[in-house]
């Protein structure tokens, strides 16, 4: 049957926000009947119209052909949209735009023939269709859906055929009015994304919904399993309680009415946290003539969640949420998200001590749950909805400043763009249909704790709405959260996001209700930085229960180069307009979903056995919930280090006392044997490992590290005494200084070394080929936590383009006394191009056989008033060529990059790398491959013969590496790698903070602006 879409029947429901839906049937808790399951998913034919569209009765109507679950987007029909805040289209609601593309599916399907010995009543299951669509079965209108990351099921017993096969077809609109309300920080990306089902309940006997609840007693320990269950007709049911070793605990029959209530005690059950995700099973069988005519398996974990005291509370204690904000994306498959890479995620996060998921800012896949019930996880379950582009159209003709922290001109905006939603009771239904769908599809999952309203929508009458719905449905009563409760008047607890240290502090002085930072941290390209600041209020502070990142993926969608390679689009790649560029990369893992040094750094603040040095001691604290350490074990190490040589000196085991959660002992600190006299330094490190494998961790498994460094003698490198003849010529333009050894060449007018090369081998050391022209550098390349605040502030003050000016170089050749064969003195004048502020620099050279000791001395010059309050940094560069630096090795802080405000993660030992893996690769190139508080670097030649060591007399900051192009470069594969590789040794560099959407460093982590700094760094040739 030809059917006519052109009908407008079908699209006047676009713009009424009271129509949700049309013939679906009530949402209910999530299964699906195991004997009569039939997935839908595969290849559909589909017709794609943007403009103009085709009525349906065009022959070859479908002319092409999709994967289900998946985006047309990504298909290859429109192209991938994103906008973190503002709409895409005009605002005008409740109307979307009349250029509204469409995708029509269709798929024929048979009944599976074993199903027709029994009388089944048949649904269609859609899990998720972004953003509207009609449903056609066999020519006839099935019914309408809104609601793009909920669940939808229609009955097609009526229309069906259970003989021949039957034609579904799908009508897919991009826009209607809820895609106001779906204004989520993500790609616009339209089309059926999640699994679809055909399913068959048996009508001689089935369960239409059933609703678990777990409740403890005063003490927490003995529980009642409380059961409503709704059955299509009254009839015969058992109860089937397995417990976590399956064993099977209770078996009970009950000849069930239409609506059933069920209490059944259980003595003393596992408990169930994310800690210990210990589960039942419980079956559900309905009995017809004596067999088993249908079934419903649910995991059941035994817990009780609670507001008690002013805090969230799970089984009577409270708990601190280690948390991220996970939204749906692969960089192929954009939310169409397979169901082993979610566990892939979800495996990553336990390896890295995360234990808290926002599902920002919509339910997730239902499976997704039952991996978080069985791995653990804390889950803050949340309303398909946001509206924060209300405030983009409000706030953007007045050109206010978007301050993360709420001022009055926001609060003011923010109730003035409520009411075109939120505060508007037409869209009533709308707002309360998402609360009703996210409770009822996820009410049996244990990891569900906390239900959330949406995201960034205001507040209005409707979020009163959708509380009171949740609250009627939920008889677990778990607590209800929505940031845009300020004053938490609907909502159990306070939450915030991006707020600084100081704000966050204030919110411990009330003790109502409890304070969590639903996005904090944002962790977009090199940063955050501060997360040990916020730890450590959550640790000092109760009723600071922790929070969740934002986020924990880079949203980078694949695109394949010209030379075959990957990379990652972000806004404005595609050619949309308009768009949010870069913010869409601001994940904890990066596109691919691997992790990025900000996880590393995450992992070890969040990490719960916190270890500390106390007057000889070890002070250990179980920061654990529920836990203590019996599964875990702690093993030790000595290691002497001798300048780059390090030596094992002692191993052990220290056998830890018995810890309770929230319990901190001091315990001794092994004592070592070994005659320490030739290293000087000795460093303790203390690793905790899991002692068994679990479901997400392998056995020595390690959780959280601590280090003591017991320095015994200075670091010292002597400048050797010349054994040959030196050539030395003082020339008008150049100096040349030849031994045995060395051979280098001083450029006396630009007042910088030409060339130092060793010995005979073809290792070249320069000052020369430096980008910007300068060996002293103020610039780092903008990191996105810069570039809002930062960048523009140290432009304005000509930091990104310093000039140096030679006012003087005095050269002197030396007598060989210890060694030191000449001086050179360059004074110059280092200042931006038309400003009348800068430094006086003199560069002392002090030029041994193989040696180079160089003094820096910067003296502000201007008026104090001109002068920057900070730096992006300030440092030495030079280049070597490329015999120099495949390998390096250096002792500090490592493997991996570290920042002032971001290195707790970052060992101090003896590091070995590459060129090729030093530094990190972000989606968004920038700033990168930092290493702080470094005592020597060793940059060894390709023959493994010799290198070049680079020493200080304080620590250092340095990154070598051959990026050329690194600031301009708007992806990875547009980076240049040059011939050349330059070494930056930093004096001091500004932190990272997450300024892109929050706070800035803390004061004692910015780089302030100093009127004198003196900076010593010597650089020798040596032989390996």
């Amino acid at each position: 049957m030809v059917i006519d879409f052109t009908d407008p029947q079908l699209t006047n429901c676009l713009s009424n926000p009271a129509i949700v839906q049309t013939n679906r049937l009530e949402p209910r808790a999530y299964y699906l009947p195991l004997e009569s399951t039939l997935s839908l998913n595969g290849v559909w034919d589909f017709r794609y119209d943007e403009g103009e569209r085709a009525t349906g009765k065009e022959d070859n109507f479908f002319n092409s052909s999709i994967a289900v679950p998946g985006h047309w987007q990504l298909s290859g029909f429109g192209k991938p949209h994103y906008t973190n805040v503002q709409y895409p289209f005009p605002v005008d609601p409740p109307h979307p735009p009349s250029q509204n593309p469409v995708g029509t599916y269709r798929r024929y399907f048979t009944v599976p023939v074993n199903w027709n010995s029994e009388d089944f009543e048949y649904r269609i299951r859609f899990e998720g269709v972004d953003n509207s669509y009609h449903v056609f079965l066999n020519g006839k209108l099935l019914g309408y859906n809104e609601g793009s990351r909920n669940a939808a099921e229609f009955d097609i017993s009526k229309l069906i055929s259970r003989q021949s096969p039957n034609e579904l077809i799908v009508r897919v609109y991009q826009w209607s009015s809820s895609s106001y309300i779906e204004d989520q920080d993500q790609w616009w990306l339209s089309g059926i994304f999640r699994d679809v089902y055909l399913l068959g309940f048996n009508k001689s006997g089935y369960i239409k919904n059933f609703q678990i609840n777990t409740d403890l007693d005063n003490e927490y320990r003995d529980s009642n399993l409380e059961i409503n269950l709704s059955l299509n007709k009254p009839s015969k049911f058992q109860i089937n309680l397995f417990d976590n070793e399956s064993e099977l605990i209770i078996q009970e029959e009950y000849d069930g009415d239409i609506n059933n209530q069920i209490t059944i005690p259980v003595p003393d059950p596992t408990k169930w946290t994310a800690e210990t995700p210990d589960l039942y099973k419980l079956v559900i069988d309905i009995i017809y003539k004596d067999k088993v005519v249908s079934s419903v398996t649910q995991e059941v974990g035994f817990r009780k969640v609670e507001m008690k005291d002013g805090l969230i509370q799970v089984n009577g204690r409270p708990i601190l949420l280690r948390g991220v904000n996970r939204h749906d994306h692969h960089p192929k498959y954009g939310r169409a998200v397979p169901l082993d890479f979610i566990l892939r995620d979800l495996l990553i996060m336990k390896r890295h001590n995360i234990n808290a998921i926002r599902t920002s800012h919509y339910p997730n896949h239902p499976k997704f749950y039952e991996l978080t019930n069985r791995l653990g996880f804390w889950v803050l379950d949340e309303a398909d909805l946001e509206c924060h582009g209300f405030y983009q159209a409000l706030s953007a003709p007045l050109d206010l400043e978007d301050n993360v922290e709420y001022d009055e001109p926001k609060l003011k905006l923010f109730k003035e763009a409520g009411k075109f939603t939120s505060d508007n009771k037409d869209w009533e239904v709308a707002y309360v249909d998402r609360a009703n769908q996210l409770v009822n599809r996820d009410f049996n999952q244990p990891s569900v704790i906390i239900w959330s309203l949406g995201n960034e929508s205001f507040l209005g009458c409707n979020h009163a709405k959708m509380a009171e719905r949740i609250r009627s449905v939920d008889f677990q009563k778990r607590p209800i959260h929505y940031e845009g409760d300020l004053d938490a008047v609907i909502a159990d607890m306070y939450s915030r996001m991006y707020t600084g240290i100081k704000s966050t502090e204030n919110y411990a002085n009330q003790k109502e209700k409890p304070l969590i930072l639903c996005e904090y941290g944002h962790a977009m390209g090199n940063g955050p930085g501060l997360l040990k600041q916020y730890q450590e209020l959550f640790y000092k502070h109760d009723n600071l229960q922790g929070g969740f990142i934002w986020e924990w993926a880079n949203h980078g969608l694949e695109v394949i180069n010209k030379d075959g390679g990957k990379t990652y689009y972000y806004g404005g790649d595609f050619g949309d307009k308009p768009n949010d560029g870069v913010f869409i990369m601001d994940g904890l893992v990066n596109s691919v979903h691997d992790p990025t040094p900000g996880l590393i750094e995450y992992k070890k603040v969040i990490e719960p056995i916190v270890c500390t040095f106390e007057s000889g001691k070890l002070r250990i604290k179980n920061t654990f919930d529920f836990i203590n350490l019996d599964h875990y074990i702690a093993f030790y190490t000595y290691t002497g280090y001798d300048c780059l040589e390090e030596h094992l000196l002692q191993i052990g085991e220290i056998e830890l006392p018995k810890i309770k959660s929230k319990q901190e002992v001091l315990a001794d600190i092994p004592i070592l044997t070994v005659d320490t006299t030739q290293f000087s330094k000795v460093i303790f490190d203390v690793q905790f490992k899991t002692k068994e494998a679990t479901n997400a961790l392998d056995m020595g498994h390690t959780v959280a590290w601590s280090q003591l460094e017991i320095s015994l003698q200075e670091w010292e490198v002597l400048p050797s005494n010349v054994t040959s003849a030196i050539i030395f010529e003082n020339k008008h333009n150049e100096v040349k200084i030849i031994t045995d050894k060395q051979r280098l060449v001083f450029n006396k007018i630009e007042g910088r070394i030409t060339s130092w090369c060793f010995e005979e081998s073809k290792v070249q050391v320069s000052e020369e080929d430096i980008i910007p022209p300068s060996n002293l550098n103020f610039w780092r390349p903008c990191i996105n936590n810069d570039e809002f605040k930062n960048a523009p502030y140290w432009r304005r003050f000509g930091l990104h383009c310093m000039k140096k000016s030679i006012r003087n170089v005095d050269v002197k050749q030396a007598k060989n006394e210890n060694g030191l064969i000449a001086t050179f003195i360059v004074e110059s004048h280092i200042a931006p191009p038309t400003l009348a502020w800068g430094f006086k620099s003199i560069e002392t050279y002090l030029i041994y056989d193989g040696q180079i000791d160089k003094n820096i001395e910067l003296i502000a010059v201007g008026d104090p008033k001109l002068f920057p309050d900070t730096l992006p940094r300030f440092g030495y560069e030079f280049t070597v060529n490329d015999e120099l630096g495949d390998k390096i090795r250096w002792f500090g802080r490592g493997p991996g990059e570290s920042y002032p405000d971001k290195k707790e993660s970052q060992k101090i030992g003896i590091h070995r790398s590459t060129l090729a893996e030093i530094n990190y690769n972000y989606d968004f190139p920038q700033e990168n491959g930092n290493h702080e508080d470094t005592e020597m670097v060793l940059l060894e030649d390709n023959l493994g013969k010799m290198g070049l060591l680079v020493s200080s007399k304080n620590k250092f900051g340095f990154k070598f590496s051959n990026e050329e192009n690194l600031e301009e470069a708007k992806h990875p594969n547009e980076i240049i790698r040059g011939k050349n590789r330059y070494v930056r040794i930093d004096y001091k560099q500004h932190g990272v903070g997450t300024a892109a959407c929050g706070p800035q460093p803390l004061p004692e982590f910015q780089f302030h602006f100093e009127p004198m700094i003196e900076f010593y760094i010597s650089l020798k040739f040596t032989e390996i």
